[in-house]
């Protein structure tokens, strides 16, 4: 429609920046609406278009940024208060790459204060809230970004993940997230939370969107000292291609455990399609499997490396008070661990990480839940959002790429997901039995 003339980007812009501000009392999904400057941009590219300039897919798209992303003369608050008047005067290289494809960044978004936790909560800015029901956990960290594409509020955002917090919000607000290969993406400007861990990636009402998202964020970075070099990729190339002939691997005792019953009947839904749409679906042994599930390592290395981070950004922090109550806790349990722990726990993921990875000599995708809940009740006890990285962190730890969407509805029409997991730099795959998935779900 932009190239038809049909619509311009500072119209779909206004549309967006309109819709944020009216749902803005009931998701709280925005920390900074960044107005004038969008409507510039938006502007700009029309005058491009016009011009014969295209600059590809998100050519005049709004989108939305986690507000852990440097934006240049805008507040990148990481969602505390000990940043509450930061203003970068660079970009983060993700909101470069996002630029220079034509995006429109209509704001920055919500999230858990330092990317601490997946429900969503913040106690500076106000809790954000789930997109089809506003007592819900939209998920987190990525909690603002999800909730205004499963709003409506624009077709795609980018958030980062450590431990689950691209595909937690994802799943719990209907929309479609991926945690790219570790270094796929550079994280030069983002605030680090645990950079071991830590990657940029892209949240989209579709898959379709999503994959647009990544082939434009995705590229070696200098500055980046996690950055990697892969085969440049376009996403988008294998969506049509459907699930026929790939193998797709359950994890026995996992996979199908520990999930609520509506959740359970919705992803069990997904495997005889699969098998309809011609994957063969096995089931695959992993067999360190409850080292995996025993988070000690992927806690030390996350807190010890969140420490260092805040010494290196913020400087010696002598006043733990100004920090909220989830941030504190994680400075007391890494001022328990030494030096020597962290490197031990470093030393050991290689192995820890083997026989999951291994898996993916016989199959060519893992398929799990992406949560065992439907959104919880933001009141709910913490304890039942820690339950949820059951299905999240064992793939960071592993470092391998997987991808969230949405396969049906649960209790009170929420929704639920199913999570794919595949090998390094699998991320085409993934998006390709993705948009088969999405295909013959929707309306489930």
């Amino acid at each position: 429609m932009l190239r038809s003339r049909r619509i311009t980007s500072v119209q779909l812009t206004q549309a967006a920046l309109a819709e944020a501000k009216r749902l803005q009392p009931q998701l709280n999904a925005f920390i900074t609406l960044t107005d004038k400057q969008a409507l510039d941009t938006a502007a700009r590219l029309d005058a491009e278009l016009a011009r014969g300039v295209d600059r590809g897919p998100l050519h005049g798209i709004p989108i939305v940024c986690k507000d852990l992303f440097a934006t240049a003369g805008v507040l990148t608050s990481v969602g505390s208060q000990v940043f509450a008047h930061r203003i970068p005067t660079e970009d983060a290289a993700v909101i470069t790459r996002l630029i220079q494809a034509g995006a429109v960044s209509i704001g920055k978004t919500n999230l858990n204060e330092f990317a601490a936790g997946i429900d969503g909560k913040n106690v500076y800015y106000g809790d954000a809230h789930n997109a089809l029901r506003s007592e819900r956990s939209p998920g987190g960290s990525s909690s603002g970004t999800g909730a205004a594409i499963g709003a409506g509020i624009v077709a795609a955002g980018i958030g980062s993940d450590t431990g689950g917090s691209v595909r937690v919000p994802a799943a719990w607000n209907g929309v479609v997230g991926i945690r790219p290969t570790h270094g796929l993406v550079s994280l030069y400007g983002a605030f680090p939370r645990a950079p071991r861990f830590d990657v940029a990636g892209p949240l989209g009402r579709t898959v379709h969107d999503t994959a647009v998202m990544l082939t434009a964020m995705a590229g070696p970075d200098s500055r980046d000292p996690y950055s990697r070099t892969a085969p440049k990729t376009d996403y988008l190339a294998g969506l049509d291609k459907g699930v026929s002939g790939l193998r797709i691997g359950l994890i026995e005792d996992y996979s199908l455990t520990g999930l609520d019953p509506d959740v359970a009947a919705a992803v069990r839904r997904v495997l005889p399609l699969l098998e309809q749409l011609g994957a063969q679906v096995s089931t695959v042994k992993v067999e360190n499997l409850s080292t995996l599930l025993d988070f000690t390592p992927a806690f030390t290395i996350l807190r010890w490396e969140f420490t260092q981070a805040m010494r290196d950004v913020y400087g010696p922090v002598a006043d733990k008070s100004v920090f909220g109550p989830v941030v504190r806790a994680d400075m007391a349990a890494a001022a328990k661990l030494t030096q020597a722990d962290y490197d031990a726990a470093v030393a050991r993921r290689p192995a820890d990480a083997s026989p999951l990875r291994s898996t993916l000599d016989h199959v060519d995708l893992l398929l799990t839940p992406t949560m065992p809940t439907v959104a919880p009740r933001l009141d709910t006890r913490s304890d039942e959002f820690t339950r949820g990285r059951r299905y999240t962190i064992p793939f960071t730890y592993a470092d391998l790429p997987s991808i969230s969407v949405p396969c049906g509805r649960g209790a009170e029409g929420l929704p639920v997901a199913v999570q794919l997991v595949g090998p390094e730099f699998g991320e085409a795959l993934l998006f390709r039995a993705a948009a088969d998935i999405e295909r013959h779900t929707n309306g489930w």
